[in-house]
């Protein structure tokens, strides 16, 4: 078979050093916005946190959050495979406690989907992701629970009922390299910070 003469836009991976082929990165927020949003300082004093789960201790009155990680699968027309995106779901505090109980139960899958709100800012989007309502469906103790928008006419509700194109995948995949930056820098005006 002849080889290609187009060569494959690569990343390199801030994890290994190595690159990657740029249509196999997916989106991932480390993350919740309001947590990402936060100084280091604050952060080690109000948050207990991992790559899995979050909680925001609240202070002069406002209530405790609580955030899970999780994946919004979106089908890619034409693809067996779809992409994901890593995003957080804030929940409430019962949900949280019951996410925690079910973490390594193999029969997790079974629980009724819960409430909860997206925690990210997905900048593609132009009505907002951020606290766009969704429902989390846990998936297994070895998958990350999925993410699913619960309204119907927001756009990311439609690409997950409908599928969406390589292209716009490859514009998910795009947000990576685009940095934290600016999205960082617009939530930090949107909070007045």
């Amino acid at each position: 078979m002849p080889k290609s003469s187009k060569r494959q836009a690569e990343i390199i991976c801030e994890v290994c050093g190595k690159p990657h082929p740029a249509d196999e990165i997916e989106l991932v927020f480390r993350r919740p916005d309001p947590i990402a949003a936060l100084s280091s300082r604050v952060r080690a004093k109000r948050c207990k946190e991992d790559d899995d789960l979050c909680a925001l201790w609240g202070e002069r009155g406002r209530a405790h959050r609580y955030f899970v990680r999780g994946v919004i699968p979106l089908p890619v027309i034409g693809r067996e495979v779809g992409y994901q995106i890593g995003a957080w779901a804030e929940v409430q505090m019962a949900d949280f406690d019951r996410i925690r109980e079910l973490w390594d139960d193999q029969t997790q899958s079974e629980e009724p989907p819960m409430t909860g709100r997206l925690a990210n800012r997905i900048s593609l989007h132009e009505a907002p992701t951020l606290d766009l309502n969704v429902t989390v469906h846990l998936t297994g103790p070895k998958t990350r629970p999925h993410l699913m928008a619960a309204e119907r006419d927001h756009t990311l509700f439609k690409e997950q009922a409908e599928g969406v194109t390589a292209h716009r995948a490859a514009q998910y995949t795009g947000l990576v390299n685009a940095g934290w930056e600016d999205t960082l820098r617009a939530l930090l005006t949107r909070l007045g910070l």
